[in-house]
């Protein structure tokens, strides 16, 4: 059965490697796993704040600290390319 099976070219994993790569840093994919890792840390806070006012704080200020990170990082590597 191993004979059966080719192994596929490099250029193929190289592409399909560089797609995922594509898709993870992508803008869109960043804050939508930014949105969950805030709600997780929402919820893991709830018992220290128990109030939704406290959790809406959390929440919101976990991901404007995460997006302004992205977005000094960002700016950071894109001119370090330069």
């Amino acid at each position: 059965m191993r004979f059966l099976y080719r192994r596929a070219k490099y250029r193929t994993h190289e592409s399909d490697t560089q797609l995922v790569e594509e898709v993870l840093s992508s803008d869109f994919f960043i804050f939508i796993d930014l949105f969950f890792w805030s709600l997780l840390m929402t919820l893991l806070t709830l018992s220290l704040h128990f109030s939704l006012l406290g959790a809406f704080i959390i929440f919101t200020s976990s991901y404007i600290f995460g997006a302004g990170l992205h977005f000094c990082l960002r700016k950071w590597v894109r001119e370090s390319q330069n």
